[in-house]
Order: C-alpha cells, then sequence, then structure tokens
C-alpha cells in the first residue's frame, strides 16, 4: 500500500478511520497493562495504580501509552492521508528559529492567564445530585497526582533527562502530531470554520486527559497552541509550545522538591482573582499570535 492512499477520502471519513486506530491503540495499551499486572503480581489487572510502586515499569508504560495512543496513529494516518508520507502533514515551508522562539514565548507569557482558568475551575462545584460523579472526578485527581509524584521522584540529574523526554519531548511532539496535524486539520476541513476546529479539538484534547479539576486550563492551552499551528502553518510551532508547557510545569516540580511547607505544585492552591495582569497575559498572548500570523513583521526583528 503506498502513501496517500486514502488522500481523497472526506475528513470526516478520516476522521472516523484516525479513532478506530486510537481504539485499536488503546486497546493494545491494555493488554500491555494488563500484562504487566500478570507478570508482577501473578493476575491480569487493567488498573495501572497496581503499578505505581515500580517506577521503571510506571516510565515505561507512560512511553508505551503515548507512543500508541498519539505517535503510532498519527504515523499510521500520516502514511494513508499524504502522499508524502509523514512530510506532509507538518506545514508549509521551513521552520523560522524566530517564531519558534516567539511560540514558546507565548506560551511563557500565558501562564498567568492559564493559572487563573485553574483556579476558576477549581472553584467549580457540581450539584448535589451529582454526588458520586463529583467523587470519582476527586479520587480521579488525586490518583493522577499521585502517579505523577511518583513519576517524578527522581526529578534530579539523568533521572530529570530522562522525565524531560518521557513526560516533556514525547507527548509535545505526540499529541499535537494527533491533536493539530490530523484532528484539527480535518475538523477544519470539514465544519469550513477554523475556530469551531480549534475549540472541539481543545474540548477533545482537555477531555482525554481525564482530568477534569484542570479541564479548563488544558482547554484554554489547546486553544493556544491551535492557533499556533494555524497562524505558523507549521506543526513544529505547536509542538515547541506544547514542550514549553511541559518543561515548566518540570521544572517547577523539580523546584518544588526543595519545598518544606507541603505545598504541592500539582494541586492549584494559589488564589489567582481576575486582575490587570490576568488582562495582560491574555493580551501579550494575542499579541503574539498576531505577529505570528503576520510573519513578515517577524521577518523585520533583528
Amino acid at each position: 500500500m503506498k502513501a496517500g492512499v486514502l488522500q481523497y477520502y472526506s475528513s470526516v471519513v478520516k476522521l472516523l478511520i484516525l479513532f478506530i486506530l486510537m481504539l485499536v491503540a488503546m486497546l493494545f495499551v491494555s493488554l500491555i497493562v494488563g500484562g504487566m499486572g500478570l507478570y508482577l503480581y501473578g493476575e491480569i489487572n487493567f488498573d495501572p495504580q497496581l503499578l505505581i510502586a515500580n517506577v521503571r515499569v510506571l516510565k515505561l508504560l507512560q512511553l508505551l501509552q503515548t507512543v500508541f495512543v498519539f505517535v503510532i496513529p498519527s504515523a499510521l494516518a500520516a502514511y494513508l492521508f499524504f502522499p508524502k508520507s509523514l512530510g506532509g502533514i507538518y506545514g508549509d515551508g521551513l521552520v523560522s528559529m524566530k517564531i519558534l522562539l516567539v511560540s514558546a514565548f507565548v506560551i511563557l507569557v500565558s501562564q498567568y492567564f492559564i493559572g487563573w482558568t485553574g483556579f476558576v475551575n477549581s472553584k467549580m462545584v457540581l450539584p448535589e445530585s451529582w454526588t458520586g460523579i463529583s467523587e470519582w472526578i476527586t479520587n480521579a485527581e488525586d490518583e493522577a497526582i499521585e502517579l505523577t509524584n511518583k513519576f517524578t521522584e527522581s526529578n534530579v540529574g539523568f533521572g530529570f533527562i530522562v522525565n524531560i523526554i518521557v513526560m516533556a519531548i514525547i507527548p509535545a511532539v505526540g499529541e499535537e502530531w494527533l491533536f493539530r496535524g490530523h484532528i484539527q486539520r480535518y475538523m477544519g476541513s470539514w465544519t469550513g470554520n477554523i475556530h469551531v476546529a480549534v475549540i472541539v479539538t481543545s474540548i477533545l484534547f482537555a477531555a482525554m486527559h481525564l482530568q477534569f479539576m484542570t479541564f479548563l486550563p488544558r482547554f484554554f492551552l489547546s486553544i493556544i497552541l491551535g492557533y499556533l499551528f494555524y497562524y505558523g502553518r507549521n506543526l513544529w510551532y505547536s509542538i515547541a509550545g506544547h514542550f514549553t508547557n511541559n518543561f515548566l510545569a518540570l521544572t517547577m516540580m523539580r523546584t518544588s522538591e526543595a519545598n518544606t511547607d507541603g505545598v504541592n505544585p500539582l494541586k492549584l492552591q494559589a488564589d489567582i482573582p481576575f486582575s490587570v495582569g490576568v488582562v495582560f497575559s491574555l493580551l501579550s498572548v494575542i499579541a503574539l499570535l498576531y505577529l505570528i500570523s503576520r510573519k513578515s513583521l517577524l521577518r523585520s526583528f533583528k
């Protein structure tokens, strides 16, 4: 089967094929988790929590999940949908180092605004009739934090380098390849509206992480990444932004190891009310995205 054999299929069909590839990949990862449980505990169990005691296995599982759920389906879809295979999906033209740096800076200046959305998210309360769902969300969030804390116990020296590769570089490439390189592209073609495509893709991006106490920060981060890809016309710019966000999180966690007041940087405990700083952060993001959309302005900078 040659590259691009399905290039003329409709965007809806491409999305359907992509989601089928992802479901198959998720099933395969579940079988791997079950096999690990059988090997380590003598019984088949699909609960990743059982693997938390073994940090190496936990990191291997994270790597396999990213590769199989994001990278492999994206690579297969790129081969099927693009005549130039992997090269055709990244975008137009050569990568500009200036735009790469501005993309990273966009994420840097967005942190105050993103932090405020996290604060807003943490104040949301579900109706009393949804008590069971609320407890499930809280427990799932605590489990995710526990897993991440275990994962980053070796957040120094060589362990920190491994964490950068497994938690920052590979997820940035894999998730951007899937969500921006494929889903947002086909959503835009299907709906004929890039803004709808960015919003729908961002909802899927935030929901897929299954951490609903931090849904809004991920949603707005994805909005920014979506416009980085759209205005930059190249996937590497959203990858650079995504990596910057993940790297900042890892660095904050590494710095917090010397923290003695018991504050967990993964929990949104800071009181960040709406302020001039939040507005300035948001306006800075909009201004930088405008600069990227007008590449000629960036090229004039020396």
